[in-house]
């Protein structure tokens, strides 16, 4: 395979994948709630960092949230890439 032909196969690759990627974070919101944040975070720090307006609480947590279930799921993202450009340049599988 090409230099040329890989490029395009990973681009496809892309194209076809990214959507999960966004679809699971759009279903992680969805499925978030308040209390569950809640229990997970430490509200004295956000006392601490001055946090005083609700909606300046909600836009915090909702970071703080989607951060961590970014990374996890761009990881597994990634992985996956790695798992088909190994797959098609040296036709490799993940073990």
């Amino acid at each position: 395979m090409s230099n040329s032909d890989l490029l395009t196969n990973i681009r496809q690759y892309v194209q076809e994948h990214i959507g999960k990627f966004h679809e699971a974070r759009l279903n992680s919101l969805r499925n978030l709630e308040l209390e569950q944040i809640l229990k997970r975070k430490n509200p004295y720090l956000f006392r601490a960092k001055n946090i005083l307006i609700a909606s300046d609480l909600v836009r915090s947590l909702l970071d703080a949230h989607l951060s961590s279930q970014e990374e996890t799921m761009f990881g597994e993202f990634l992985e996956g890439l790695a798992i088909h450009i190994c797959k098609r340049t040296f036709n490799g599988k993940k073990i």
